[in-house]
């Protein structure tokens, strides 16, 4: 099956390496194709590995794993395109934290809204268990 992964950092690099493991072939989706963390992921991990942009990544995957960093994801769904998210499994991984103010982290997102829903909102045609939810509720 072919996977895509949104994020570069661990989270997304530990996924993406286990599931090549698996027999899967992924790729690394980042803000621009010459991403260095992305390029060295794949030199570790063989033929089945590959990166590129964002949309690179998103039109690649059957399935596909947003491990961005949550204060970004939006902005990285919204680079990885509407149309190459539509109908596709999103698998949200992404934890909504605030570093701005230091350590510890505040959630950037909380108590009435939650970073599932507002993937939702903005990407109502993607298809995950957050999204299952939230268009019940609709």
């Amino acid at each position: 099956m072919n996977i895509g992964i949104l994020g570069t950092g661990t989270v997304g690099q530990t996924i993406g390496s286990k599931l090549i493991q698996l027999g899967h072939e992924v790729r690394m989706g980042s803000r621009t194709a010459e991403n260095e963390k992305a390029a060295q992921w794949v030199a570790a991990n063989g033929p089945r590995a590959s990166h590129g942009t964002f949309a690179d990544a998103a039109a690649f995957g059957e399935i596909l794993f947003n491990c961005t960093a949550g204060v970004a994801s939006l902005r990285a769904l919204r680079m990885a395109g509407e149309a190459n998210l539509r109908g596709k499994i999103l698998i949200d991984v992404a934890n909504p934290l605030d570093f701005s103010h230091g350590m510890p982290p505040s959630l950037a997102v909380c108590n009435t809204d939650s970073l599932g829903e507002q993937i939702q909102r903005a990407f109502p045609e993607t298809r995950g268990p957050a999204c299952r939810r939230w268009s019940a509720d609709r």
